[in-house]
């Protein structure tokens, strides 16, 4: 968890980088010399059962070719990006057959079932393209962009609208990021109805600085978020409009990564599940967020370790939250499973309704735990929260030291 604030247009929330140098992708198939026909995995063969335009997009130029040489050298490179990468079965994460097909995946509704790797996380049994392995940030600005079934290095800079990530599995990048960032980066303006699903989001080299997705106007549907700082980040763009657009659900998140050291706080990271930190039109629905943590390469447990900072964290760092709703999900562990804070402006309002809360908070002595906590009472509107229950039980939280509600004055 990293506070942002907004000063000026230009200002990123969490400091995040905007980089300019990457990789380009090609819209289409329509290459000199590719074989490879729409809909068609370059792994396996079949039909791709996500696309209704089955259109699977290659690499225009791979992160060792420079943009400059693909004009001469489109035909070599194409074919080197197709036939010479390896395919990856996620057979050995998890059993096919116990993981449901895409259809009914997006069948499914959200919050009438428990997230889990049965149904969230790239489709076990599918054959995945390796894809720029080199690891270098892969900058998407053309529209309608769609990367599908592919296994992706390299942190995902969305510059465009309409891009889809699907069943895929996206590591991140092999560097160590400057500054806050996401293996998937949704912050630009140019962003509108970005959609990352059915994707499994672990990095291949966690860092402090590399959240799961982070920005706005974008829906994370039925991903499986691991070992990143943070899950989810979520907030307008500063300087811009007051809206986020997010839609998150479905999702499971959990085991992310302490650091001792953060720019941020002189207790090491502060790990959310998932952090609202501003904006308007935010839905969070039928996620399974398990606030747990675990110690990076080279530092100790910390403070928390096993548990994550907050599961869900409602504040407002950068704008007034508005039209946000948090429902349906079930929600354990952290320090506090779920934080409301009206943050640096007089009140907040929002609606926290039918969650399942475990029992698995950090205990601050003598079983004094957090499952809902508000920072502040007289400033804080809660809708629903008399209808948020225990998970094990399904008997009702309320207010009190041992009955789930607590207040912080």
């Amino acid at each position: 968890m990293q506070n942002s604030t907004a000063q000026n247009s230009s200002v990123k929330p969490r400091k995040m980088a905007i980089r300019t140098a990457g990789f380009l992708l090609a819209s289409t198939l329509a290459l000199a010399g590719c074989s490879q026909h729409p809909g068609t995995s370059a792994s396996s063969g079949g039909t791709d059962p996500y696309s209704s335009a089955n259109e699977l997009l290659l690499p225009a130029a791979t992160p060792e070719t420079p943009a400059a040489a693909v004009h001469n050298g489109v035909d070599s490179v194409v074919a080197q990006s197709v036939n010479a990468v390896a395919a990856v079965n996620l057979s050995t994460q998890t059993t096919p057959n116990a993981t449901l097909a895409a259809t009914t995946r997006s069948a499914l509704i959200p919050g009438n079932y428990k997230p889990s790797t049965t149904t969230a996380g790239a489709i076990a049994g599918t054959s995945l393209t390796k894809y720029n392995t080199g690891g270098a940030d892969l900058v998407i600005t053309k529209d309608g962009t769609v990367l599908q079934n592919l296994d992706i290095y390299g942190d995902i800079k969305v510059r465009a609208k309409n891009v889809v990530i699907r069943n895929s599995i996206l590591r991140g990048g092999t560097h160590a990021p400057a500054n806050a960032t996401g293996i998937v980066d949704s912050t630009s303006a140019a962003v509108v109805n970005l959609i990352v699903e059915d994707s499994t989001i672990r990095p291949i080299r966690p860092h402090h600085n590399r959240d799961g997705i982070v920005g706005h106007d974008y829906s994370a549907k039925r991903n499986n978020i691991s070992l990143t700082n943070d899950g989810l980040g979520i907030f307008n763009r500063p300087g811009g409009s007051v809206k986020a657009n997010v839609l998150a659900s479905g999702n499971r998140i959990s085991s992310l990564t302490y650091w001792d050291w953060s720019p941020f706080h002189s207790d090491g990271t502060h790990n959310d599940g998932i952090q609202v930190q501003g904006g308007e039109n935010i839905h969070i629905i039928g996620n399974n967020i398990d606030a747990s943590s675990v110690a990076g390469a080279g530092s100790s447990n910390g403070p928390r370790v096993p548990h994550a900072g907050i599961a869900i964290m409602l504040q407002q760092n950068v704008a007034k939250l508005a039209n946000v709703v948090v429902e349906k999900n079930w929600v354990d562990n952290g320090q506090t499973s779920i934080n409301i804070a009206n943050g640096k402006y007089s009140n907040i309002t929002v609606t926290v309704r039918e969650n399942r809360l475990g029992r698995n908070q950090m205990d601050y002595g003598n079983g004094s735990k957090y499952p809902i906590r508000i920072i502040k009472r007289s400033a804080s509107t809660v809708h629903g929260l008399s209808t948020n229950r225990w998970a094990d039980n399904n008997v009702l939280l309320r207010e009190g030291r041992d009955l789930g509600i607590r207040y912080n004055g």
